[in-house]
């Protein structure tokens, strides 16, 4: 099975001038031949915080394209019921679940891939409603704890933002190792290449997510004097 990440992304300014994600990717960088700072877009590209993104894993299967997959609406109306309803219901049995969101910073995210944000200030978190009397609420806590929410609210098709799992894997991976060797080694992490590209709807258009701020999300620095 193939992973494709959706995202939410929370846009506070427009881009003036629309570059596509190749130009800023991997393969140029701030460090390769005519380079671009992913951080200092001058007005042609978006730079977003990842904490602040809301996202989610779309599957798709074997020859299909992972565009078919994206999540498009603009629409949330995810009610108490349903969200609670989803949460208990893992393999979705008579297809009555609705699409459920983490944030991006959340701790799950330690051993699987991440991403963007825009609309999420229009949003509001849907949680879900109590147990009934004969029902366990143990996998409503597990959702809860590690930030799974239903969404409520309305946004734009220019508030969505995709990206792959491996591209994110990347980034997670490569932020761990430095946090663990920084651990290791007494010393505050020095986080390399912290930032990921999403494509937005329109081909053209790229943001780039910020993950500077994750410098301590593996692991936290030693207390000052500790062996």
């Amino acid at each position: 099975m193939h992973f494709q990440w959706t995202i939410i992304a929370a846009a506070f300014c427009k881009a003036v001038v629309a570059i596509p994600c190749s130009e800023i990717g991997w393969s140029t960088g701030s460090d390769g031949e005519n380079g671009l700072d992913p951080f200092d877009p001058q007005g042609r590209w978006e730079v977003v915080k990842a904490k602040d993104c809301w996202v989610r894993f779309q599957s798709y299967k074997q020859g299909q394209n992972p565009n078919d997959v994206r999540v498009t609406k603009t629409e949330f109306k995810a009610t108490p019921e349903q969200v609670r309803g989803t949460m208990n219901n893992y393999n979705n049995e008579g297809g009555t679940n609705i699409q459920l969101w983490l944030p991006l910073n959340s701790r799950t995210f330690q051993y699987v891939p991440q991403v963007l944000p825009s609309g999420a200030r229009k949003l509001e978190q849907v949680r879900p409603a109590s147990s009934d009397q004969d029902e366990s609420s143990e996998n409503l806590r597990r959702a809860e704890d590690v930030g799974i929410t239903g969404l409520k609210g309305t946004i734009s098709p220019e508030d969505w933002a995709y990206t792959s799992i491996l591209e994110a894997r990347l980034v997670m991976n490569t932020m761990a190792w430095e946090q663990k060797n920084a651990y290791l080694e007494h010393r505050e992490p020095n986080l390399k290449g912290p930032w990921l590209t999403a494509e937005k709807l329109d081909k053209n258009e790229c943001v780039v997510l910020d993950f500077r701020d994750f410098v301590n999300f593996f692991i936290r620095p030693r207390p000052a004097g500790a062996s």
